[in-house]
């Protein structure tokens, strides 16, 4: 019959909550007016609490996917709600956010969230208009401080979502890069490829120069001192976040370009570094220069070019897209507590810039922290690069300064372990505290354990020489006891050369799972 269309869609089920490969992007793009939103995410949206009076939001219509998480489960989905092939105007002006869902997908990516939290911009926007609107992001980024609580569903916007996704493992940002970028200059960039001169017929009506290829004027966002410093201050803002409040949570970014000709080009490392590292830039005080360092970051470096990265500037995407899909492979195939190094990527084509191995192995200017041994880049940062077989992640590292938790699968297990952990405290809150409670918090955790033991997570001959697991009246003081809050201590050798990890855990009254140092006080993973 004309006019009538079926569509066949499984439902939206619920995902398992212990999967450590599911990303979400938060980002602008708009939204393609011409396709109605599917019944099955309209009816996950309304049983998770995504309708105007939950939301504080009079008027909210589902149907423009404004400001709220989306489940996304394949590409071809993503490519029929949003119109990321396009900005504000007709021609081909592609957004960083599709790009980075496009390689998710390519790179072996099953499931990811999408929250739209506006349209993007045309190519050109001036650099006070784009940092202005860091607050669609990062409620109270401008201000220093992240406005959303977990408690207050009102409260979130933006990366504020997170707090209702129980099961996502990666947060990714693709739009940070531009936001701070300097304004570009005019022209086509120095490194696009050029076409070869030829004579053609004069025509009697000047040609448009950006008709046919749109994005040949304009330039990758890339960053001088100002610039940054502004974004390592939102990158340390969202860590901070994470440290605080979602810990099974690791912030997959791209570290951003650097403008030709400035400090930052000269020793890009070094603006990773602690302020005692590197060089300043003229006019920088260490006091404004942060560095980035926590287990709860992971940069990607250099930019990729891609099959999706067409009609990008100088067809180069951030590669935080490409690196959070890898990471979700190796989560599928192979185990997130195993490393991602060394696995071949898909559809990459080039990476800019095109450095050798020296620059990628030579530590940053100056000296480590408190007189320790420089990171190198490699050490700092995963990096991109060629191999006899193609395009590989060739390293899979925190930014970590902490030697236990630079690489990035140690960060993982131990999110794996507080997830695990939270759950076992969801079900068990309202047992009375005691040695059954205990016991069975051991064997819980133990079996866990030792699953991760039997696939090859921990070092040691047997489950007793990888892991240690202690829940008793020696891990718990009386005031632990009369507060209501159980404490576990975990002890675990992870299957690299590394020293012995202790882990120990505190469970609230209410369910909360907190990470605690060994003294029994909140520990901040850096």
């Amino acid at each position: 019959m004309k006019g009538l269309q079926f569509e066949t869609q499984a439902p939206i089920v619920a995902a398992d909550p212990n999967r450590a490969d599911i990303a979400c992007f938060v980002g602008f793009v708009a939204r393609r007016t011409k396709s109605p939103l599917p019944s099955f995410i309209r009816a996950w949206m309304h049983d998770n609490g995504l309708t105007a009076s939950r939301l504080g939001r009079p008027g909210f219509d589902p149907e423009t996917l404004a400001d709220v998480p989306v489940p996304i489960d394949s590409w071809e989905l993503f490519h029929r709600l949003f119109l990321w092939e396009r900005r504000t105007t007709e021609r081909t002006e592609a957004t960083y956010l599709g790009a980075a869902v496009r390689s998710f997908f390519s790179q072996g990516g099953r499931k990811c969230y999408v929250i739209r939290v506006g349209d993007s911009w045309s190519y050109g926007l001036s650099r006070a208009v784009r940092v202005a609107r860091i607050d669609d992001l990062i409620p109270g980024g401008t201000a220093g401080q992240v406005t959303c609580t977990p408690l207050d569903r009102k409260s979130w916007s933006g990366v504020g979502h997170i707090y209702g996704l129980p099961d996502i493992s990666y947060l990714c940002i693709p739009d940070l890069a531009e936001i701070f970028a300097v304004d570009p200059e005019p022209g086509v960039p120095p490194d696009l490829p050029r076409d070869p001169e030829q004579f053609v017929e004069c025509g009697t009506e000047p040609a448009d120069p950006v008709a046919g290829d749109p994005v040949r004027w304009a330039s990758a966002p890339r960053c001088d001192a100002v610039a940054m410093r502004e974004w390592a201050s939102a990158i340390n803002l969202l860590g901070n976040m994470l440290v605080r409040r979602q810990r099974e949570l690791q912030l997959v970014a791209a570290l951003p370009l650097p403008e030709a000709g400035t400090d930052v080009e000269r020793d890009c490392h070094g603006w990773l570094s602690d302020a005692t590292g590197g060089i300043l830039d003229a006019g920088l005080a260490e006091s404004v220069r942060p560095g980035v360092a926590s287990a709860f970051v992971q940069l990607g470096f250099p930019w990729v070019r891609t099959a999706g990265s067409y009609a990008l500037p100088e067809q180069l995407e951030s590669p935080d897209g490409v690196l959070v899909g890898v990471l979700a492979r190796n989560a599928l195939s192979r185990g997130s507590f195993k490393s991602a190094a060394g696995l071949p990527l898909v559809e990459v084509s080039d990476v800019w810039p095109g450095w050798g191995v020296e620059q990628f192995d030579r530590p940053p200017t100056g000296s480590g922290v408190h007189g320790t041994r420089p990171r190198t880049m490699r050490e700092r940062v995963s990096i991109i690069g060629q191999t006899p077989q193609g395009f590989a992640l060739l390293s899979d590292v925190t930014t970590s300064l902490d030697e236990g938790y630079r690489p990035a699968c140690v960060n993982r297990l131990v999110a794996a372990l507080v997830r695990a952990a939270r759950r076992t405290g969801e079900e068990l809150v309202f047992e009375p505290s005691g040695e059954f409670l205990w016991g069975r918090i051991r064997q819980e955790l133990q079996r866990l354990l030792t699953g991760l033991f039997q696939s090859g997570a921990f070092r040691g001959g047997t489950p007793t020489e990888a892991f240690t697991v202690r829940c008793d009246r020696s891990t718990m003081t009386q005031h632990d006891l009369d507060a209501g809050r159980v404490v576990v201590s975990m002890q675990f050798q992870a299957a690299l050369p590394i020293e012995r990890i202790t882990v120990v855990l505190g469970l609230h009254e209410g369910g909360q799972v907190a990470l605690l140092s060994s003294e029994g006080s909140e520990a901040v993973l850096s």
